[in-house]
């Protein structure tokens, strides 16, 4: 698979892996705009931090997630991730979903 890197207000997204039954991107967020919306997965979805701290706004509580440290969303919770803190240095993280999963506002 060719990766696909797309730049957006909320980070750089790469598609790293499109399977018939995983999904794999490195996303970097780096003086990225706050997202407007949560989103909403309907399958879970792994996240892996690999620099920065990510900070994950969920349905009740928020979570931050360092170096090294990974977190799983649940299917159907609403969620909201960025760099945190936010007057600091990059975050890069991996997201593993199904190949089925679908994201969507909340």
């Amino acid at each position: 698979m060719t990766t696909a890197l797309r730049q957006t207000p909320y980070g750089t997204v790469e598609d790293l892996y499109c399977g018939p039954e995983l999904r794999a991107w490195r996303i970097h967020k780096d003086a990225e705009e706050l997202e407007p919306t949560t989103q909403v997965c309907s399958r879970d979805d792994l996240l892996y931090v690999v620099e920065g701290t990510l900070r994950l706004e969920l349905d009740d509580e928020i979570v931050d997630v360092g170096p090294g440290g990974h977190f799983v969303i649940p299917a159907g919770t609403r969620y909201r991730g960025y760099r945190w803190p936010r007057d600091g240095g990059p975050c890069t993280f991996l997201a593993v979903a199904a190949s089925d999963a679908d994201f969507g506002e909340a």
